[in-house]
C-alpha cells in the first residue's frame, strides 16, 4: 500500500497525479491520496498512523517551522512502523531542515529553480504509461506556480484549473476526484471544472470590490490590507496576486480563518526585490507564530492577540523599502 500527501493547489495535485500514475503502473492500484496544508501536515500524517503504508510520498508540502516539531514526531512514528517516505518539494524551509529529514530516513527530492511539478515532469513522467500526457499535466503545474511559461492554450488551461481548485465550493473530495480523472482517463478538464472556474471568477470579483476598502497602509513599495472579519472563502492568495499585478506593489493581506489566529498572505510582483518568505517568517517567529513559502508568495500565521502588532510591523517593514 502507498499514500500520496499533496498540497491542494495545481502544482501539488499535478505532481501528485504524476507520482500516482507511476505507483499505479508499478503496483497495479491507486495510492491513497490526502490533501494537506503545511501548517496542518502533522494532523494529515496522523491519519496514516493506524495503518502505515509501505511508502508515503509528499508533494509540494513545505515545512512550516511553527509546527515542524509535531511534523517530525509524526514522521518518526511512521518510519518506526516501517514506512518509507519520499518528500518532493521546492520550498526553502524544506531545504533548511533537509539534514533532519535525512537523519529521520526521509528521502528528499528538492529543486530551488522550479516547483514540485518540475521534478514530476523531469523524474516521474517518463516512468508513467503516458509520458506525453503527464509531462503536459506537470507543465500546467509549473505555469500555475509561475516557474515556467507556456503557449496560449496551456496558459488558459492552467488558469482554468487553478481557478476551479480555488472556488469556494472546491473541497478535498473534488481535488481527489480530479487527480483520479487525470490518472485514469487522461482528461484534463470536465464540466465540473468549468462550473467551478466560473464560480471562482465571480467570487473573486466580489471580494476584490470589498477588500479595496480595507487598506491600512500603502507606500511606494507595498500595501497592507486588514481583512480580519471578512470571509475570504479561500481567495486570499488570489486576491493578493491580482492586486500585486495591478498595483505593481507588494501586497500583504491579513485575515482571520478562526478566532485563534491571524494569517497574512503576501504576493510580490516580479520587478520588486523582496523575499516574502524570509521577511514574513522572521516577523511571525518574533510574535509566536510561523509560516513560510516562496520569495514571491508566502503566508504566515500568528496568534490573534498579535494581529495588531503584526499589521503595524508589516507597514513599518514596507515603509522602509524603496
Amino acid at each position: 500500500m502507498a499514500a500520496v500527501v499533496a498540497h491542494g493547489d495545481l502544482d501539488g495535485l499535478a505532481s501528485a497525479a504524476v507520482v500516482s500514475a507511476v505507483l499505479r503502473k508499478k503496483r497495479g492500484a491507486h495510492p491513497r491520496l490526502l490533501i494537506a496544508q503545511p501548517y496542518a501536515l502533522h494532523r494529515t500524517l496522523l491519519k496514516l498512523a493506524s495503518e502505515p503504508p509501505e511508502l508515503v510520498v509528499l508533494t509540494d508540502v513545505g515545512v512550516d517551522e511553527a509546527v515542524w516539531p509535531s511534523v517530525r514526531k509524526s514522521v518518526e512514528e511512521l518510519t518506526a512502523k516501517g514506512a518509507r517516505i519520499l518528500w518532493v518539494d521546492h520550498h526553502a524551509q524544506t531545504a533548511r531542515v533537509s539534514l533532519e529529514l535525512a537523519e529521520l530516513g526521509v528521502s528528499l527530492l528538492y529543486t530551488g529553480s522550479g516547483c514540485a511539478s518540475t521534478i514530476a515532469r523531469e523524474v516521474f513522467a517518463p516512468l508513467t504509461d503516458d509520458p506525453s500526457f503527464f509531462a503536459k499535466l506537470a507543465r500546467l503545474g509549473e505555469i500555475a506556480d509561475n516557474v515556467a511559461g507556456g503557449d496560449r492554450e496551456l496558459t488558459l488551461l492552467a488558469d482554468r484549473l487553478a481557478a476551479a481548485l480555488s472556488a469556494p465550493s472546491s473541497k478535498d473530495e473534488f481535488k481527489v476526484r480530479l487527480v483520479k480523472m487525470w490518472v485514469e482517463e487522461k482528461k484534463l478538464v470536465d464540466d465540473e471544472v468549468a462550473v467551478k472556474a466560473e464560480e471562482f471568477e465571480k467570487a473573486l470579483a466580489r471580494k476584490l470590490a470589498e477588500i479595496e476598502q480595507r487598506v491600512v497602509f500603502e507606500g511606494e513599495v507595498g500595501v497592507v490590507i486588514d481583512a480580519r472579519g471578512m470571509r475570504l472563502e479561500g481567495l486570499a492568495g488570489h486576491i493578493a496576486s491580482r492586486l500585486a499585478r495591478e498595483k505593481g506593489k507588494v501586497v500583504a493581506i491579513a485575515f482571520s480563518p478562526n478566532e485563534r489566529e491571524v494569517v497574512v498572505t503576501c504576493r510580490v510582483p516580479p520587478h520588486i526585490d523582496f523575499d516574502a518568505a524570509s521577511e514574513l517568517s522572521s516577523l511571525a517567529l518574533k510574535l509566536g507564530g510561523g509560516g513560510g513559502g516562496l520569495a514571491r508568495a508566502a503566508a504566515i500565521r500568528v496568534p490573534s492577540s498579535a494581529g495588531d502588532e503584526l499589521l503595524k510591523k508589516l507597514g513599518e517593514l514596507l515603509a522602509r523599502r524603496k
